[in-house]
């Protein structure tokens, strides 16, 4: 039973707290890179502009909304900013082949093994979380 009250008291499992900080720190690498030497990260790009600002610009924000959640100890803003980032993703892979961007494609095996699929599993794990949360404030 001791065991049972210490799962409780803990925020999130090892696991999720993985994930969550490889979304941080991917996110954030390629936007300070992005934001450094755009060329380096988004193809036929040699300075930043405006379109160019405004990635950076929602990717950082996402990245300090799963940063809030966390430091809020909050399963459902965490589960809300995860299904965000996994939106934001998925809409990039989508434009990605939509725009048939050749020059990118070759990344987005990364971004579906590291970004995605691990945050759609922290996103299941949280659902859960979230709906016992609110079964026993029933």
């Amino acid at each position: 039973m001791n065991n049972k009250n210490d799962q409780t008291k803990k925020f999130l499992p090892i696991w999720v707290w993985a994930v969550v900080m490889i979304q941080i720190a991917l996110v954030l690498l390629f936007s300070v890179g992005t934001a450094i030497n755009p060329g380096d990260f988004i193809p036929n790009v040699t300075e930043l502009n405006y379109v160019t600002q405004l990635y950076i610009t929602r990717n950082v924000t996402v990245a300090l909304g799963v940063i809030i959640a966390l430091l809020l100890k909050s399963h459902k803003a965490l589960f809300v900013m995860l299904i965000v980032r996994v939106l934001t993703d998925i809409s990039d892979v989508i434009t990605v082949y939509a725009l048939n961007v050749e020059v990118i494609k070759s990344s987005v095996p990364m971004v579906l093994v590291l970004l995605i699929i691990p945050a759609l599993l922290a996103v299941m794990y949280l659902w859960k979380v979230v709906k016992n949360e609110q079964d026993v404030t029933a």
